[in-house]
C-alpha cells in the first residue's frame, strides 16, 4: 500500500444499525463513519430485496460522503459479508479488513447454508425480514455482559434482519488485503469452533481475542478500539 488510510468505516451486523458503534467511535484515532446498511436507520426497508450489492453501495456512499478515498473497513457479525463483498468490488480503496466476531462464509456459500447445511430452509420471500429475536434469545446470543439497563437500551434499537442477506453468497476478494480477525471468547452467536473455521479461510495476518460477549463494541469498546487503532497505524 502506498498511502495511509483516510479513515475507518464501521459496518454493523444483524438486527443492529450504525448506532452500535457509538461507544467505539470517540476512541478511534482516525476519523470514522458508521454505516446504516439497507433496512435500518437512515436507509429504511423498502420493497426491494436487501442484497450485498446494496450493502456495498451503502458503504461506498458513506465513505465518499466522509471524504475517505482509502479506509480501514471494520465489520461485526453479519457485517462480515459486506466487508468481503466491498473488498471484492473496491480493493483499491480498502487498506485492511477487520472482522469482529464476524460471519464470513466461504466463497459461494450463503449464511443460510453455513448454519443449516443441506437442510437449509428454502426462502421465497427475499424482500421480507426475519422475525426479531426474543429478548431472551438476544440476551443469550449477543449481550451476556451488559447490565439490564444497557441491554434494554440495545434491544429497543434492534430491528428485524432482511432475509436477502441470509441468502447472499460471498464473492472472491483480493487476498492481498490484510485481514484481521477479532474473536470474542464468550460469543453466544459465533461459537469458537465456527469462528476458528471461518477465520482459517480468511488467512488473517493477525488474530486477536477479547474476553467478551458477541456485542463487544458495547461491552468492551475500549479493547476493541485499541485493536482498530493498531490496524490503522499499520495499514
Amino acid at each position: 500500500m502506498t498511502s495511509r488510510p483516510d479513515g475507518i468505516v464501521l459496518v454493523h451486523g444483524g438486527m443492529h444499525g450504525a448506532w452500535c458503534w457509538e461507544l467505539v467511535q470517540p476512541l478511534l484515532d482516525l476519523p470514522s463513519v458508521a454505516v446504516d446498511l439497507p433496512g435500518r436507520g437512515r436507509r429504511p426497508l423498502d420493497t426491494e430485496p436487501v442484497t450485498l450489492a446494496r450493502c456495498v453501495a451503502a458503504v461506498l456512499e458513506d465513505a465518499d460522503a466522509a471524504g475517505f478515498d482509502r479506509f480501514v473497513l471494520v465489520g461485526h457479525s453479519m457485517g462480515g459479508l459486506t466487508l468481503t463483498a466491498t473488498a471484492a468490488q473496491a480493493p483499491d480503496r480498502v487498506t485492511s479488513l477487520v472482522y469482529v466476531a464476524a460471519l464470513t462464509p466461504p466463497v459461494g456459500m450463503s449464511t443460510n447454508r453455513l448454519f443449516f447445511g443441506d437442510e437449509a430452509p428454502v426462502i421465497d420471500d427475499q424482500a421480507g425480514v426475519q422475525p426479531l429475536a426474543s429478548r431472551e434469545a438476544a440476551r443469550a446470543l449477543f449481550a451476556g455482559d451488559l447490565d439490564d439497563a444497557a441491554f434494554d437500551a440495545m434491544y429497543a434499537r434492534c430491528v428485524p434482519e432482511p432475509i436477502g442477506l441470509f441468502l447472499a453468497t460471498v464473492p472472491h476478494y483480493d487476498s492481498q488485503i490484510p485481514a484481521i480477525t477479532v474473536r470474542c471468547t464468550r460469543d453466544g452467536a459465533v461459537p469458537e469452533a465456527l469462528a476458528t473455521m471461518l477465520a482459517a479461510q480468511l488467512t488473517p495476518t493477525r488474530h486477536h481475542e477479547i474476553d467478551a460477549d458477541h456485542d463487544v463494541m458495547l461491552s468492551q469498546p475500549g479493547a476493541l478500539a485499541d485493536i482498530i487503532n493498531e490496524v490503522g497505524r499499520h495499514a
